[in-house]
This record gives structure tokens, C-alpha cells and sequence, in this order.
């Protein structure tokens, strides 16, 4: 079965055809597509960026969905070929359980797919470009509350927060290493409600820059 993307169309296992760049495949939560706007515009030479269709916020469906896409688009039969699973923990401990199913489908899958958790949700990622801070967010909202402080105008599904921050990045990266090393050393277990603040976001920028770097030598 082949699918559409809204980059054209998902395309099966290479039989021949010539040598395409390599695949990220993203998928995001439900209808909210603050995470899709961010990495649209998000510069990158190296990979093909697309977004899985799906608008589920089960993060055991979302994975589902997302392998089944990799499948489809012969994800994992190309050097370089990566597929991401963006989710917000929202501080829910009743997610924990979702999340480590999530992330066991991962495991087994044999595809290079990963789960990308942020605690409370996506937006700690920009919170990262301007500070370093460990405040122990209750909500999604107050970290909403926290960006408007800091950009003045920040709304949800902003299509130009990726230029507004990317001068930042290098920043923000070590910013959410630091909140990781800050949650490891509290005994606080990954991808679960008490590691917070966090977000993983940094592991695919990593990725995209990784493979700009190496294919540039």
C-alpha cells in the first residue's frame, strides 16, 4: 500500500530506481502542528524532511502509525534513513505507560525510529534557546506562559518560530543536555512524568547535523 505525504508521495522499497537523499520522517501529535511548522522550515540539505499523516495522540498509536508510514516509504533501507515519534508527556504519569509501549514497538521494529519525549510539552525545546532553567512546570500552559515573557507573542503552531530561534540552537541543545544531566542526577527515570522539565528534540537536530557534517567532508 502507498500513501501521500503532503511532500508528494510516500514511496515504497527501492528496486532499482536511482540513489535519493536520505529520509526523516517525523510524526506529531493529533491536529496540533506546532511540531510540523518548526521543522518545515528548519534548513537541511542533507535529508528529505516529511511528516507522517496521522493525527493520533496515543503514543502507542502514533508509533504504530509512524512504522507502518516507514514501511510504506522504505524507510530503514537507505543508509541515513531516521524516523522520529514527537510527543508531549504533559506531566501525566497515566502516559508513562503509553510511552514505554511506544517505545518497546520502537525497539523491535528494526527501523531506525525513535520516540522523542518533551515534559511538559514541545514548546521547552524554545524555551531552551533563551535560558537554562529547572522549574518544575505543572502544565503545558506555563510553559506557554513562560515563552510569551520571553518572545512577547508566542502562540501555538507559530509557522516562524524555527527562524526566530535558529540563531540559538547550538544553545539550546546544551541547554536540554544540561536538563537531562539535571534529571538524571535527581534519580528521575527518562521518558516518564517525573523527568521534568525535558525535551529530546536536540537528539534530531543532532541527526540532521550530523549527516550535514559528514557528507560535507
Amino acid at each position: 500500500m502507498v500513501k501521500k505525504s503532503d511532500r508528494g508521495q510516500f514511496k515504497g522499497r527501492n528496486t532499482g530506481a536511482r540513489k535519493r537523499n536520505a529520509i526523516i520522517l517525523i510524526a506529531a501529535e493529533g491536529n496540533n502542528k506546532t511540531e510540523e511548522n518548526y521543522f518545515r522550515q528548519f534548513p537541511c540539505k542533507k535529508y528529505n524532511i516529511r511528516f507522517s499523516k496521522g493525527n493520533e495522540t496515543d503514543p502507542k498509536k502514533m508509533m504504530g502509525h509512524l512504522l507502518e508510514d516507514c514501511e510504506n516509504m522504505g524507510i530503514g533501507q537507505e543508509a541515513g534513513d531516521r524516523a522520529f515519534c514527537l510527543v508531549d508527556n504533559d506531566v501525566d504519569v497515566q502516559k508513562d505507560c503509553q510511552i514505554a509501549k511506544a517505545d518497546e514497538m520502537a525497539r523491535k521494529s528494526k527501523k531506525k525510529a525513535a520516540q522523542i519525549v518533551s515534559n511538559p510539552c514541545f514548546e521547552v525545546w524554545y524555551l531552551c534557546h533563551k535560558k537554562y532553567s529547572t522549574k518544575q512546570y505543572a502544565s503545558s500552559q506555563e510553559v506557554i506562559d513562560a515563552l510569551t515573557e520571553l518572545f512577547g507573542d508566542y502562540k501555538k503552531q507559530d509557522p516562524n518560530m524555527c527562524a526566530k530561534t535558529i540563531a540559538d540552537i547550538a544553545t539550546a541543545c546544551d541547554n536540554a543536555k544540561k536538563l537531562e544531566s539535571f534529571n538524571l542526577d535527581a534519580g528521575r527515570k527518562p521518558h516518564t512524568a517525573s523527568f521534568l522539565p525535558s525535551t529530546e528534540v536536540y537528539k534530531v537536530i543532532e541527526a540532521i547535523r550530523d549527516a550535514e557534517n559528514s557528507k560535507s567532508r
